[in-house]
């Protein structure tokens, strides 16, 4: 369990540096590209890491081989509408990522990239890929402290984990 948690931490200390150091100086779309399978990888992590803890707690048997049925699952044993969000997210980003973009305003500070996802133009530049990360990072943290509640998860404790969590996250950026 903690050592897909690092695993995720370190995915997301990398795509930190990747954002605030080599976008900042190259702007390509390849650059976005790295950093949305950066913050794929740490998803699929901490989600990995959730696993083995209901598993732990003897909550489920085993963890499905498929990734949809992975996610799946998680959304039944922690029901929630934000956490359900975050795992929508993690699914369009996956989406994302298999889609052919164009690239507009490389070397630049709006640099640009368009993908079409279901029939959607979904454009992503700097802006819009610091929102994907900072969305990565509470998912990571929310799984850290399902983790550490010794308590049974229901609703409403997941409902308090996720408000302690975007608390913390405001808190921290002022």
């Amino acid at each position: 369990m903690d050592t897909y948690i690092e695993r995720a931490d370190e995915e997301i200390r990398r795509t930190d540096h990747l954002m605030y150091v080599s976008l900042k100086y190259t702007r390509t779309v390849d650059v976005l590209e790295t950093i949305l399978n950066r913050l794929i990888k740490a998803f699929g992590f901490a989600g990995l890491a959730l696993f083995e803890y209901l598993i732990e707690k003897k909550i489920i048997e085993s963890m499905p081989d498929n990734v949809v049925a992975r996610v799946l699952m998680l959304r039944d044993k922690f029901p929630n509408p934000e956490f359900d969000s975050l795992i929508n997210f993690y699914l369009m980003l996956r989406k994302i990522v298999k889609e052919e973009p164009v690239k507009s305003n490389e070397f630049r500070r709006g640099v640009r990239m368009s993908v079409i996802v279901d029939k959607i133009v979904i454009e992503i530049d700097i802006d819009t890929i610091e929102e994907f990360y900072k969305k990565t990072e509470n998912f990571i943290r929310i799984a850290k402290k399902i983790m550490e509640t010794e308590c049974e998860i229901t609703p409403a404790v997941l409902g308090d984990i996720i408000k302690g969590v975007r608390i913390d996250i405001d808190f921290e950026r002022g």
